[in-house]
């Protein structure tokens, strides 16, 4: 059994959210996968589909504890698992992937017709015409209905016109986006050039360092948001994770959280080495 799907339905998630990741809607495209397998990811990603051939997750990432709205992001597994932010609602989520049917197979499919009739996606055609002038770029989803508000970070044309709470790389003191957030959304790039003048929080720091005993001071002083975003960033073996994320449960005492640890537990198999 999928344990997610206890966690969208106490999250209020849409009904096609949980189809789509038990497999009951059938996604219109070959590579993608429900239920998601494990390649290995940190507990903020809740997986919706899988991409052995990346591996890539396309899927739900949500930071508890911390005051963000959730989005729907692509994992790009052998990249670091650095994750995109590719939607803000699920219909957006299912346009995408309707976008990605029309370019794998140069057009519409008898299987993305009654995927659309599932995720009630109306506008085919649409989508379909944009796929011929920018085929999948993220940046010409903006002429697709569902993508011209809300619109999510990867397909803004203009980072000054992102409304959303994704981490943007810009480093500007009215929105101090990197004390909300973890390494997996920042690009090494951007880690790189920190400027030395603001605060960059332990859990970006050199993956190297032991991040056990700053996740354990953090949950000892009753910080669960920063030990929530210790957890959820790089330098953590598979079984030091589970470990973690029971001691955060209990300190937590939460009853949506508890649903997402052990739908997380159920799958985070050690053979992943870690993240």
């Amino acid at each position: 059994m999928n344990l997610y799907l206890k966690t969208f339905e106490a999250l209020n998630l849409p009904s096609t959210v949980s189809r789509c990741a038990s497999g009951a809607i059938k996604p219109p495209t070959a590579n993608l996968v429900a239920p998601a397998d494990w390649y290995g990811f940190p507990p903020a990603l809740m997986p919706i589909w899988s991409d052995g051939s990346g591996p890539i997750y396309l899927g739900i990432w949500k930071h508890w504890f911390v005051d963000r709205k959730y989005s729907f992001v692509k994992m790009y597994v052998s990249s670091g698992r650095l994750v995109v932010e590719v939607a803000r609602t699920a219909e957006q989520l299912c346009t995408l992937v309707s976008m990605m049917s029309i370019c794998e197979r140069d057009g519409i499919e008898d299987d993305l017709l009654a995927f659309a009739k599932e995720v009630n996606i109306r506008n085919l055609d649409q989508i379909n015409n944009v796929s011929l002038v920018s085929g999948d770029n993220a940046k010409g989803l903006i002429f697709i209905d569902q993508f011209s508000c809300t619109t999510p970070l990867e397909s803004v044309p203009d980072i000054e016109m992102y409304s959303g709470n994704f981490p943007t790389g810009k480093f500007d003191s009215k929105n101090p986006w990197w004390l909300k957030c973890s390494s997996f959304e920042v690009p090494q790039e951007i880690i790189a050039s920190w400027p030395v003048d603001v605060w960059m929080p332990e859990w970006f720091v050199n993956p190297t360092l032991n991040k056990i005993d700053i996740f354990n001071e953090y949950l000892k002083t009753g910080s669960l948001a920063n030990a929530w975003l210790t957890l959820n960033s790089t330098g953590w073996t598979i079984r030091d994770a589970r470990s973690a994320i029971c001691a955060l449960n209990a300190k937590a005492n939460d009853s949506q959280f508890n649903l997402l640890v052990e739908a997380w537990l159920s799958i985070a198999e050690e053979n992943a080495g870690g993240y």
